[in-house]
C-alpha cells in the first residue's frame, strides 16, 4: 500500500509529511511569502543537527519567485499548507546552496548578539566558511524539517524593498521623505533619521544599476540632495556635528553653491569648533546668497566671541590646577 504521507516533490527531493496542515494547497504566485521554522540535518545515519531556526530570533521568511539560492526550499514550500510539518530529504545536488545560506544566517545572528563579532569572509578562492560543520557538508545529502507557520499572498503583507519594482522603490523614497519630515516636525528625530537613511539607501541601490554620470545616475544623485540636507539637520539637532559635516560635504561636492548646505555646514563646523572652516562657509554663504550676508557676519562675530570666551575659561581652569 502506498503511504499517502510520502511524496516525491521533484527530482532529488523526497517529502515525508509529519502533520498535514489545514485547508487546500495555496496558490503560490510570484511574491507569495512563506514563513516557517526549520531544522537542518546531515543525512549521515545520525541525523547530525546543523541549524535550528527556533534558537534564533524569528522564523525564516521566503518570498517566492526571486531566484532564491536554495531551489530545494522553493520546491518544498510550494508543496505545503499552513500548519503543515514535513521532512524533505534532498540529494547532494539539491542541497547545493545551503552552505552559503547557513553561513549568511549564522553571521546575521552572531552580529545581532555581538556587534563587534568578527565575521570570516571567504577570499582568494577559499572554500572555508568559518564554521567547521558547514565546511564538511559539501557533497552530502541534507534533511530539512520545515514547520509552515503561514503563507501570505502578494498584497497581504508589506513588501520588502528588494522585491519591489523600480517604480515602487521611487514611490517609497518619496513616502519616506514625507514621513521623515512629519517626524522631524514632531521633534521625533530618531524616527526621522531612520526614514531619511532608508530612503538614501534605496537611492544608493538604484544608482548602482546606472552608468556613472549618465542622465539616470545624475537624476538619482539629485534626488539624494534634499534627503542629505534633511538628514544633516537631524544630526545638527542631535549635536552630532561630524556626521552632519560628512553628509553636507557630499551635498556641496555635487552642488557647491547650495545655500542650505553651506549654512548647515557652517553651523556644524561651529559646533565642532572648526573655527576656520566655519568662517569660510559663512563667508561663502554671504557670497552665494547676498541676502544672508548680515546673518553670516553676525554668526562669525558670535563664533569669534565664543572662541575668546572659551579660551578665557580654559586659562582660568588651567590656572586653578596650579
Amino acid at each position: 500500500m502506498i503511504d499517502p504521507t510520502v511524496h516525491i516533490v521533484g527530482e532529488g527531493i523526497h517529502k515525508d509529511i509529519q502533520y498535514p496542515g489545514k485547508g487546500p494547497l495555496p496558490t503560490f504566485k510570484k511574491d507569495t511569502k512563506a514563513i516557517f521554522h526549520f531544522r537542518t540535518y546531515v543525512n549521515d545515519g545520525h541525523r547530525t543537527l546543523l541549524d535550528d531556526s527556533r534558537s534564533w530570533d524569528e522564523p525564516f521568511e521566503l518570498v517566492l519567485g526571486h531566484e532564491f539560492q536554495l531551489t530545494a526550499w522553493e520546491q518544498a514550500v510550494r508543496s505545503m499548507r499552513p500548519g503543515e510539518r514535513a521532512i524533505f530529504t534532498c540529494s547532494a545536488e539539491k542541497s547545493i546552496g545551503y552552505t552559503k545560506l547557513s553561513k549568511t544566517l549564522r553571521d546575521i545572528q552572531k552580529q545581532k548578539k555581538d556587534k563587534d563579532a568578527v565575521i570570516r569572509k571567504s577570499c582568494c578562492g577559499s572554500q572555508t566558511t568559518g564554521y567547521d560543520d558547514l565546511d564538511k557538508i559539501t557533497g552530502k545529502q541534507l534533511i530539512f524539517e520545515i514547520d509552515m507557520l503561514s503563507i501570505q499572498q502578494p498584497g497581504e503583507y508589506k513588501k520588502e524593498v528588494w522585491t519591489m519594482s523600480e517604480k515602487e522603490r521611487y514611490n517609497l523614497v518619496s513616502d519616506l521623505r514625507q514621513q521623515g519630515n512629519q517626524f522631524f516636525k514632531q521633534r521625533n528625530f530618531e524616527s526621522a533619521e531612520k526614514c531619511y537613511a532608508k530612503a538614501l539607501g534605496i537611492l544608493e541601490q538604484l544608482g548602482l544599476k546606472e552608468q556613472p554620470n549618465s542622465e539616470e545616475w545624475n537624476a538619482i544623485e539629485d534626488l539624494k540632495i534634499p534627503l542629505l540636507l534633511n538628514y544633516s539637520q537631524v544630526k545638527i539637532n542631535q549635536e552630532e556635528y561630524l556626521d552632519a559635516i560628512k553628509h553636507l560635504n557630499t551635498v556641496l561636492k555635487r552642488d557647491p553653491v547650495n545655500a542650505k548646505g553651506l549654512y548647515r555646514r557652517a553651523v556644524s563646523h561651529g559646533g565642532s569648533w572648526n573655527v576656520d572652516e566655519a568662517i569660510r562657509d559663512w563667508e561663502e554663504l554671504a557670497r552665494v546668497d547676498p541676502s544672508q550676508a548680515t546673518l553670516a557676519e553676525k554668526r562669525i562675530t558670535e563664533l569669534l566671541n565664543n572662541v575668546k570666551l572659551r579660551e578665557k575659561e580654559e586659562k582660568a581652569r588651567l590656572k586653578g590646577m596650579f
